[in-house]
């Protein structure tokens, strides 16, 4: 099974790279929608549908992720809106208190459909609209930081979990992941951010905020991973699928990133932190659309200058009325 697992990440990882790094937003938030969209589908049979409900789940998912980007002119024209990012992240400290405190619980609990399918169209839709804002918002090198970053982790606590792993994390819901490999987790994840802060060129206060962000993202990347087991756990299977030899579903791998995004895209925002290599990009926009009556886009210098403003176009200013007086002395042929 390592064996696959590797051979699977060998061929995947430089592919997934490169997508990150060429493709443009409107590519990315495509790429990234494929994913959510298989792991909807994988979703729908960890709630028990069977295979023409599968789909329709997914064409709903497909549904409001469409609307989402051709509405986000009105929704989420520049940054996403504090309401949404702020409730993603209330959402993965709620389960993440409830994985501590009542775990035997969660494990023994019933799930109706509707629950199961709303808890996971959640969860989904949220991860998607946060990494493409993500890309959007700050840079691609953002959205590699927080890929690589959660590899590492997961690696680290893999392995380390499996060489001196002994205290269970939640043995309730997930037997085989362990405190010891938790810990792995974040001391890897100290020995990626120090270099790349210091790469990116952060200040001295900004790379140890940029530290502490860190290891908030794997703490949280946890929680996705927890919430995924939880649901495996209740359907009684061991993966989502059997689609990528050794790894299970595309479910098991995005899961970590679907509970990380949240607070990596609220701390990058609010600390600020932009991560970028060479010279500094504008924020680029998904959408350019002129459909929008009476909005033009107007992007500022700097991403944390301000998020992009829509200003109305300016109106033309109307010729001066002529007086009577004046009109009188012109030719008849005149205006």
């Amino acid at each position: 099974m390592l064996k696959n697992r590797i051979i699977t990440a060998t061929l995947l990882a430089p592919l997934i790279i490169a997508a990150i790094l060429l493709l443009t937003p409107d590519g990315f938030a495509l790429l990234w929608g494929v994913l959510i969209l298989l792991g909807a589908f994988e979703w729908a049979g960890l709630s028990g549908l069977e295979p023409s409900g599968r789909i329709g789940f997914t064409i709903a998912m497909l549904a409001v992720m469409l609307a989402a980007r051709y509405f986000a002119l009105y929704w989420a024209p520049g940054e996403l809106p504090v309401w949404f990012y702020g409730t993603v992240v209330a959402w993965w400290v709620v389960w993440g208190i409830a994985f501590r405190k009542i775990p035997e619980k969660l494990a023994k609990g019933r799930y109706p459909l509707p629950i199961r399918l709303l808890s996971g169209g959640f969860v989904l839709l949220s991860g998607w609209a946060l990494m493409v804002w993500l890309r959007l918002n700050f840079s691609e090198y953002q959205v590699l930081y927080l890929v690589l970053l959660i590899w590492v982790a997961d690696i680290a606590a893999y392995f380390v979990g499996k060489r001196w792993g002994f205290t269970k994390l939640v043995e309730a819901v997930s037997p085989g992941k362990t405190i010891e490999g938790v810990y792995g987790a974040l001391f890897a994840a100290i020995v990626l951010a120090i270099p790349v802060g210091f790469i990116a060129g952060l200040e001295a206060m900004t790379l140890v905020d940029f530290v502490f962000l860190s290891l908030l993202t794997v703490v949280f990347s946890v929680c996705g991973d927890l919430f995924e087991s939880l649901a495996k756990r209740v359907q009684g299977v061991k993966a989502s699928s059997h689609l990528l030899p050794g790894h299970g579903g595309v479910l098991d791998r995005i899961d970590s990133l679907l509970s990380a995004v949240s607070v990596f895209y609220a701390g990058s925002l609010l600390i600020p932190i932009f991560l970028q290599i060479g010279p500094m990009a504008e924020p680029e926009i998904i959408m350019q659309s002129d459909d929008a009556p009476g909005m033009e886009i107007t992007p500022s210098d700097h991403h944390h200058d301000g998020p992009i403003e829509f200003a109305p176009p300016e109106e033309e200013a109307e010729p001066p009325a002529l007086d009577e007086e004046h009109h009188e002395g012109l030719p008849e042929n005149a205006p």
